[in-house]
């Protein structure tokens, strides 16, 4: 069965996901666009983080459960396995940390489910939240997400910087195949039209790069954005989705496979969006999970 989700970047709606294979679970692809603020102040270490003033945690024995998560008035909600949580609450900018991002854990991280039910204390939600912007309470949503995980689950985590293999995108020979659209920036994001299908609508660059990095054709590997776009933008892209081995990278510059009914992800970019995927090396910001227990229920 094909799903539809779509990521608002300023709207009011804060987690739409659909499922993908890596990190032989489930990755989430909401996608907020916080500001740079959240990483700067969280790694200052200069104030306590804030936290929820109760919180529900249950595992989730469903066969199939559906990962998500909501953030509407004083409540926040969430359905995902350990890791999922750990990398949205440790993403940059609203992105989550791609799969190479993450070391250390035992492996139930990756496949165990957990059910979230917090609830934001009265007097913040009454006083200073009230003046905050959508982007800046979900800023403070995550911050909480954070604080709930070293709280509950006894998360500890080290920060390292490693050189991992990464996809640089630039703009291929003849530019990109597509324009500017500033029409609603408001409400603009990437809807995925199940796998093999993005479509872009006055999205901003950063947002489409992390979706696209979440793809399986690319192995886990991050994405830099080095196309040098800054504005919004429209366009759709489809390709033929390949069921990849466990692991496997698939090469930048492979041509779409004879048996496929259609192009693959590095040939689509090409084609029709005048983008290129090039392979290289580079300095990433890493977690290292130190400890890490499964939380008790409640």
């Amino acid at each position: 069965m094909r799903s539809s989700a779509r990521f608002r970047l300023k709207g009011k709606l804060l987690w739409a996901a659909i499922s993908v294979t890596a990190l032989s679970g489930l990755l989430l692809l909401g996608l907020i666009n916080l500001p740079q603020v959240w990483a700067q102040k969280t790694q200052a270490g200069d104030a306590p983080q804030p936290s929820f003033e109760v919180a529900s945690i249950k595992l989730n024995k469903s066969r199939f459960p559906v990962g998500g998560r909501h953030l509407f008035g004083d409540r926040f909600n969430a359905t995902g396995r350990t890791i999922v949580l750990i990398v949205a609450a440790y993403g940059h900018n609203g992105h989550p940390l791609s799969p190479d991002q993450v070391s250390g854990g035992p492996d139930w991280i990756k496949s165990d489910v957990f059910d979230i039910d917090a609830k934001v204390e009265d007097s913040v939600v009454e006083g200073e939240w009230k003046k905050l912007s959508f982007d800046e309470q979900v800023n403070q949503g995550m911050l909480m997400l954070r604080s709930l995980l070293a709280d509950r689950f006894k998360l500890r985590v080290r920060h390292e910087t490693k050189e991992l293999s990464v996809y640089a995108l630039v703009l291929d020979k003849k530019g990109p195949k597509f324009a500017e659209d500033n029409t609603h920036p408001e409400v603009g994001g990437i809807s995925a039209r199940g796998r093999g299908k993005l479509e872009a609508t006055s999205s901003d660059f950063a947002t489409f790069v992390s979706v696209l990095s979440m793809q399986p054709e690319l192995g886990g590997r991050a994405v830099l954005d080095k196309t040098g776009l800054q504005g919004h933008y429209s366009f759709t892209i489809e390709w033929t989705p390949e069921n990849l081995a466990a692991g496997g990278v698939q090469s930048a510059d492979r041509a779409s496979s004879s048996e496929s009914s259609g192009p693959s992800l590095f040939t689509g970019l090409r084609e029709q969006l005048g983008l290129r995927l090039e392979s290289t090396r580079a300095p990433v910001d890493t977690i290292v999970i130190e400890h890490i227990e499964r939380p008790t229920e409640n």
